[in-house]
């Protein structure tokens, strides 16, 4: 299998609904279509092309109302575009609303024979995997009654199940993981990391951010059935996450966000225009520079300017690895260390902290708020990766990305009361 082989390809894909302000008027339309329109157009979809590399995992991300779950049958082959077109390679398995497909008159174990045949499973096929999908559905006795006897956990389990254990080549998945408990959801994500390494090629619609960044590769942003964005999830989520508060913030009296100028080379900058972050230095004793060794202190300097009172300022600085994982965040408040506004509105102060990290590449967010009340601030500035700095690590004392110094010490007994693993 070529990794870099397409596993799909949208191509100018647009979608149109028709909304009537009646049955009447559909019905009059269906028989005079060509003399009157009774209808108003909603486009969920304009002109959206990207590719899906086999092998590759594709988060998409937007508000509600953006044109996701559209998309997301299209692409299934559930819906038809109203103009473009898909072309999908290999068995394409697709979990989205709840239930669809399922026929609440069913068991479980009916709609589990009759889903597989629809993807293509030979019996023999089927019946090789039924005991596997049934045994992840965990559903116990209900597995034998009507699904429409069924609560939407057990629906997302057995959807799941049966989604997942189809050796399909593509698999689509619509906010599948929102329902649930906390345990079948770990059940279903060490599941997708099983097929992300049989090489599966995945396409995932969460309102997780840190999900999306933390299994895809690329993320593509839906607004108002436009891509906005396709590329780095980063920044896909990280504009994402700015019109969304921008789109909050409209109804408060702080006004709208905007963008303002980014910091970094790579980065974003929004806030309401009330104040912003002028400059940003880091380094480790009296040296300045963006490259340090595992265990050092490292300083952030920076400099902030407000344009109205601010009583409580507040910043708060977010270290994040390359994949975007927030490995870190401090704010002056949450160490309760006030900082003091100049008559001319700047603020200036040094945040510290030990670079006790993995050896690799890291960035620093930046926000700029005023705090409001104990839990409400106003947004004046974000920056997102302010600054990028380098950790090299000369001699290895932990694995993964975070030291927590942990330490072996010899005992000589264990309790008998002791969990046993």
């Amino acid at each position: 299998m070529r990794i870099h082989e397409p596993a799909l390809v949208a191509s100018g894909i647009s979608k149109c609904f028709r909304a009537y302000q009646s049955s009447r008027h559909r019905l009059l339309q269906a028989l005079f279509g060509r003399r009157r329109k009774l209808y108003d157009e909603f486009w969920a979809l304009q002109d959206v092309n990207f590719r899906v590399s086999r092998g590759e995992v594709v988060g998409i991300i937007g508000r509600n109302g953006s044109g996701k779950s559209t998309l997301l049958q299209i692409l299934a082959g559930t819906l038809r575009p109203t103009s473009g077109q898909v072309a999908r390679s290999g068995r394409v398995a697709a979990l989205l609303e709840l239930g669809a497909g399922f026929n609440p008159d069913y068991s479980g174990r009916e709609n589990i024979l009759f889903n597989a045949r629809l993807l293509g499973l030979s019996n023999q096929e089927i019946m090789e995997k039924l005991e596997a999908i049934i045994r992840f559905a965990d559903i116990g006795a209900f597995i034998d009654r009507p699904v429409k006897t069924y609560s939407s956990g057990m629906f997302v389990r057995l959807a799941f199940a049966i989604s997942a254990h189809v050796d399909a080549e593509l698999l689509i998945i619509d906010e599948a993981l929102a329902v649930g408990d906390a345990a079948f959801q770990f059940k279903c994500l060490t599941r997708l990391e099983q097929l992300l390494q049989q090489g599966v090629t995945v396409l995932l619609v969460s309102h997780d951010v840190q999900m999306i960044k933390s299994y895809c590769s690329r993320a593509v942003y839906l607004r108002d059935g436009i891509v906005m964005f396709d590329g780095d999830c980063q920044m896909a989520t990280e504009l994402y996450l700015r019109d969304s508060v921008e789109t909050d913030r409209a109804e408060l009296a702080s006004g709208r966000m905007q963008s303002s100028k980014a910091l970094g080379c790579d980065g974003i900058g929004y806030g309401n225009g009330l104040g912003h972050i002028d400059l940003v230095r880091m380094g480790v004793g009296s040296q300045v520079r963006d490259y340090f060794e595992s265990g050092e202190r490292i300083w952030i300097e920076l400099q902030a300017y407000v344009g109205v009172p601010v009583s409580v300022p507040k910043i708060t600085l977010t270290i994040r690895d390359q994949r975007g994982y927030n490995l870190y965040g401090v704010s002056n408040l949450l160490l309760g260390t006030p900082l003091s506004v100049e008559p001319d509105g700047s603020i200036r102060t040094r945040i510290s902290f030990n670079c006790d990290l993995q050896a690799g590449e890291y960035a620093v967010t930046l926000r700029l708020e005023r705090s409001l009340s104990e839990s409400l601030c106003e947004l004046l500035d974000k920056q997102v990766s302010a600054a990028t700095f380098t950790v090299m690590n000369p001699r290895k004392h932990f694995d993964a990305v975070v030291n927590l110094h942990g330490a072996f010490e010899p005992i000589t007994s264990l309790p008998a009361c002791g969990t046993s693993l």
